[in-house]
This record gives C-alpha cells, sequence and structure tokens, in this order.
C-alpha cells in the first residue's frame, strides 16, 4: 500500500515539476518577445538619432538665425543617446520631435531650405521612423500587456515568483506623437 502511496507521490512531484519548467519556459518567451518589441523601437531610435546630425548641418546653412534650435536639437539628441530607462528614451524622443517639428515649421521661411533636395529626403526619412516608432511603441505595449497578464494569473503568478519575472510596464507617451 505504501509503495502506491509513494508512486502516486511521484507522479505529482513529477507532473508539478514539468508543469513549472512549463511556466518558467512560457514566461521566458514573453520575456524575450517584450525585449524584441523594445529593440524594434531602439533601432528606429538610433535611425533617427544618425540622422539629426545631417538636418542640423543642413539647416545650418540656410537658416543662420536659428542657433539656438540648432543647440537645443542637438542638445536633446545626447540625452536621447544617454537615456537609461524606456520611459526616458519616449521622454525625450518626444522633446526632439517638438524640437525637429519646430525646425520643420521654420523651414517654411526659408524657401532655400524648403527646397533642398537633402532637406526633404531628410524631412521624409525622419517622418517614416516616427511612424514606424509609433507602431513598435503600440507592438511593444500590447506585448507587455500580455507578458504582465501570464505572470499575473493563477497558478502562474505563484510559479514566476520563485524566478526573475517582474511586472513591466507600459511605455507612456504624449497623445500629440
Amino acid at each position: 500500500m505504501w509503495r502506491y502511496n509513494v508512486k502516486i507521490i511521484a507522479i505529482i512531484i513529477i507532473i508539478l515539476g514539468l508543469y513549472t519548467i512549463y511556466i518558467y519556459n512560457k514566461a521566458l518567451q514573453w520575456d524575450l518577445k517584450v525585449s524584441n518589441s523594445w529593440s524594434q523601437i531602439g533601432i528606429q531610435l538610433k535611425a533617427k538619432i544618425s540622422i539629426i546630425p545631417n538636418l542640423v548641418e543642413v539647416s545650418k546653412r540656410y537658416a543662420i538665425y536659428e542657433k539656438d534650435l540648432f543647440i537645443s536639437i542637438t542638445e536633446i539628441r545626447k540625452k536621447l543617446i544617454n537615456s537609461e530607462s524606456s520611459n526616458e528614451n519616449i521622454e525625450n524622443n518626444s522633446e526632439l520631435n517638438k524640437s525637429i517639428e519646430k525646425l520643420f515649421g521654420i523651414a517654411e521661411s526659408y524657401p532655400e531650405l524648403k527646397a533642398n533636395e537633402t532637406f526633404l529626403d531628410l524631412q521624409k526619412q525622419i517622418r517614416e521612423i516616427e511612424e514606424k516608432i509609433a507602431i513598435y511603441r503600440q507592438f511593444y505595449n500590447d506585448t507587455v500587456m500580455l507578458y504582465n497578464r501570464f505572470i499575473q494569473t493563477f497558478p502562474h503568478n505563484i510559479i514566476v515568483k520563485f524566478f526573475v519575472y517582474k511586472e513591466v510596464e507600459y511605455l507612456k507617451f504624449d497623445i500629440n506623437d
């Protein structure tokens, strides 16, 4: 009789162990999806950061009286490069967007700049990157929602407590972006 009980207990332990491994692997998959979706935003931010010096340089040739704006854009770009958290990245990107939009608005006052092929190409590239960032930002928040839901639901919430999985913050962004 006791051998029968030992077998049942062993089977239960094996099933619980396998289920724990399954939950761990599923949480790992969701964690990797969150990381990947953030890296897509990071790739676009890096592309945008690399375009900014060219945009400032082209604009300087024509809009010589806008020195303060160029300095501001350069400083915000540096802040974006040195951002440490996801939300800090998004906040700095939003600030940079406002300055870039200001530059695009000022370009209307400088016909030579507005007609410059390089400026127009850089402007188009920045707008395309911003569209991609908006899409990836939504994808990131959707992925975070699914990940958080997974690690918060019973019985996953009990099992993931033993591992390093923590709730991830959503990206906050300005509705004007």
